[in-house]
């Protein structure tokens, strides 16, 4: 079977599918990679919808079309111009972005649709089974995309590791980035304004290039903290989590469907997570396992799409 991978992020999911399709046999041409308009592919599947405009899903020779809706291309209205009657079937992988596509997006009846929750492969990350008993505490904040931009809530961050050492506790807290500012002007110099303001620059560490062993950099992290406002999945809260990480996610539009009970409601839920004694990393991972296996998550694909173990 001869498969169409198209992912503008080139995240860890697409790469996940890749090798998953290739170990069952199949040819993957990645974004474009070997396509041949000469040789039709059995299936085409559009990671987000932002990369299946009407333009591309006319263009693609597969036999079958698979698109799905993520989330920053669905508010930015990218589904509504995909030309849904040239297409067999429509991902989503949080309720409510299929909620709020499906409010605004008649589909046509030979669409299927399916609602399917994301993976980890559990097996990469190594369990921390208890806190680091040191005098600085480390709050890991990850941007998947590598880019700051206001709904990710830096500057959310930056207060609260203010009042976290001023909350007069006997260790300090320090904040770890995993990312760069974005081209967001305005809100970019609003965080730096508060980096500084605040007297924060000794209790920030920046890590501006990609981090090749994640599993490594989480090590010595002791909490992980989510303050976005919006969000279809976070594979790096998964990550975390799967590493007996503390989260600290903030509560948005779904967030509670996907993480459960680890939302807090307010900031000051958030403050109260952080201080508290309660720490526990078997019930951290367990969430995960329970929720977002890789190989449930692939499984399910194979299924809807029709893909099996052969060529």
């Amino acid at each position: 079977m001869i498969i169409d991978l198209w992912d503008s992020w080139s995240g860890k999911f697409s790469s996940d599918m890749k090798k998953h399709w290739e170990e069952l046999g199949h040819e993957v041409r990645f974004n474009g990679l070997k396509y041949d308009p000469e040789i039709p592919a059995d299936i085409a599947f559009w990671y987000q919808a932002d990369n299946a405009s009407q333009v591309g899903i006319l263009k693609s020779n597969a036999k079958k079309k698979f698109v799905q809706c993520v989330d920053i291309e669905v508010y930015a209205g990218q589904p509504f111009a995909v030309d849904w009657t040239k297409v067999d079937g429509c991902m989503f992988m949080a309720k409510h972005i299929r909620d709020y596509v499906l409010s605004k997006q008649q589909f046509p009846q030979n669409v299927r649709l399916l609602l399917t929750k994301p993976g980890v492969d559990i097996d990469k990350w190594t369990l921390n089974k208890s806190p680091k008993s040191t005098p600085v505490k480390k709050i890991a904040y990850v941007v998947g995309d590598h880019r700051i931009w206001d709904v990710k809530r830096l500057d959310t961050a930056f207060q609260l590791l203010y009042d976290l050492n001023r909350a007069g506790q006997p260790w300090i807290y320090q904040l770890h980035i995993r990312g760069t500012y974005s081209s967001h002007v305005q809100y970019n110099t609003y965080c730096q304004y508060l980096e500084k303001d605040l007297g924060l620059e000794g209790f920030v560490v920046w890590y501006p290039d990609r981090v090749g062993d994640m599993n490594g950099w989480l090590n010595d992290k002791d909490y992980f903290l989510l303050p976005s406002t919006k969000e279809a999945f976070s594979y790096a809260t998964a990550e975390a989590m799967c590493k007996g990480i503390k989260p600290i996610i903030n509560n948005w539009e779904g967030s509670k469907d996907t993480w459960g009970g680890f939302v807090s409601n307010s900031y000051g839920e958030m403050m109260q997570h952080f201080l508290e004694d309660k720490y526990e990393p078997e019930k951290y991972r367990k969430y995960v396992v329970n929720n977002y296996d890789l190989k449930r998550y692939l499984k399910e694909i194979d299924e809807f799409m029709g893909i099996g173990g052969d060529k």
